[in-house]
């Protein structure tokens, strides 16, 4: 597989997918983009962007989610699959408090609501270039193992179904186990907001995670510090 490209010039050489089935709303986007200088694919249905996949190793996508033939988040599926921890952006109509806290549990790295502006756009997928690419190192505390480059997690013989988001939640807790994360820091290196998005998105995912696993035979190893955070001891 092709490795993507140093993002350390953040749109230079940035190789695109842009799956966008209204021509006019991806004319604009893919202009303005390739103007910053993007190299943009342009894809209008879920088909077309799972071909481009296969022939392309990209850097970042943005994906509508209600397109012809499927969902943009099977393109989203396919891309984790394929290429790890690219920046993602969801791009949709969609603009429910559920239908944000899916996308972001489905493991797009940010969410942008049409009507939208092009500038705004601009900004968020700089934003995603600048963050540091995935950890893809094993990280484990005892019987509890999540591998970031294979997408998968254990407790001991026991495979964990996790969703994406609850794979990077809990690799995160296991990086720094020991370590009291604030709800902040897990905004920041989970889902990449320097900001409060006004859901509780970690408290969510925190519960459900602590379900899976005490479904997994490892009940209470996610510790609330009240006041202060989440930690998982060493």
């Amino acid at each position: 597989m092709q490795p993507p490209r140093s993002r350390s010039n953040l749109a230079a050489m940035v190789r695109l997918l842009l799956l966008e089935d209204d021509a006019v709303t991806a004319g604009a986007v893919a202009s303005g983009l390739a103007h910053r200088g993007y190299e943009v694919e342009r894809a209008a249905d879920v088909s077309t962007a799972l071909a481009a996949i296969e022939r392309i190793a990209f850097d970042a996508a943005i994906l509508d989610v209600m397109v012809p033939g499927g969902s943009g988040y099977q393109v989203l599926d396919a891309l984790r699959a394929k290429s790890g921890g690219i920046p993602i952006l969801i791009l949709t109509a969609r603009d429910g408090v559920d239908d944000r806290v899916e996308g972001l549990d489905r493991g797009g790295d940010d969410y942008l609501v049409k009507p939208f502006a092009l500038v705004e756009l601009a900004a968020r997928l700089r934003a995603l270039l600048r963050r540091p690419p995935t950890r893809v190192e094993v990280a484990r505390v005892g019987a509890l193992e999540v591998d970031l480059l294979h997408r998968s997690a254990r407790h001991g013989d026991t495979a964990l179904n996790l969703t994406p988001k609850e794979l990077e939640l809990l690799h995160c807790l296991l990086a720094r186990a020991g370590e009291v994360l604030t709800r902040k820091e897990l905004l920041e290196q989970v889902w990449g907001y320097r900001f409060d998005p006004g859901t509780n998105v970690v408290e969510v995912h925190v519960n459900r995670l602590r379900r899976k696993l005490e479904g997994a035979g490892a009940a209470d190893c996610i510790r609330t510090v009240r006041g202060a955070g989440y930690s998982i001891d060493a």
